[in-house]
Order: structure tokens, then sequence, then C-alpha cells
């Protein structure tokens, strides 16, 4: 397994983890373009048991299209997205591709 880490513009949060096996993907729904302000986000995903997160983050509860409840993880010093995480998927966390310190894993 490979070890991922990456964390928001400031500096305040970082996270870590396991790299799934589950493909990376971009999401072009109406939820991703409003929290991400583009048109789409890129997302990464990671095993949700091995994931650490250190720093104090703001997160966004929503209704998923499926129905089930998602959340969305960003700092909130410089608003970086940096987590989705959802019902349905619990066993991945999907990390902002750009909030990757190493953006070319994506």
């Amino acid at each position: 397994t490979k070890t991922i880490s990456g964390g928001c513009k400031c500096g305040a949060i970082r996270y870590l983890g396991e790299a799934s096996d589950v493909s990376t993907f971009r999401c072009y729904c109406r939820d991703c373009q409003r929290l991400t302000g583009t048109g789409h986000s890129e997302m990464f995903p990671l095993v949700a048991e091995s994931f650490q997160l250190v720093g104090l983050c703001s997160e966004y509860q929503m209704t998923g299209g499926s129905g089930g409840s998602t959340w969305s993880v960003f700092c909130p010093t410089c608003g970086s997205p940096l987590v989705r995480r959802s019902e349905r998927m619990a066993h991945c966390v999907y990390v902002h591709a750009s909030s990757l310190d190493e953006p070319e894993e994506y």
C-alpha cells in the first residue's frame, strides 16, 4: 500500500492515508461545483480506516444524490476543500486532488 499525504493551502490542516484500490474520478455534480467553485472536482480515494486528519477543520453535511448523507471537509482559515465522504461509500475517504502533496499521484 502507498501512503498519500496532503493538506490545505495555509498549512493548518494535514492528512495522511493509504491509497485505495477504488478509481480516482472527476465529478461534475452540482454539489461538487458549488463546493469547489469550479465546474468539477478531482477526487482521490483513501482507505477510511487508515485516514488521519490533523488540524481544526470545518465540516458541512448535506444529502447526496443517492439520498444518503455526505460530508465535505474544508479549512476554515484558507477555505481549501480537502475531503468528501459519504454513507454510501463509507470504506473510502475522498480527498481533493488539488490538496495532494504530490498531485501527480492523481
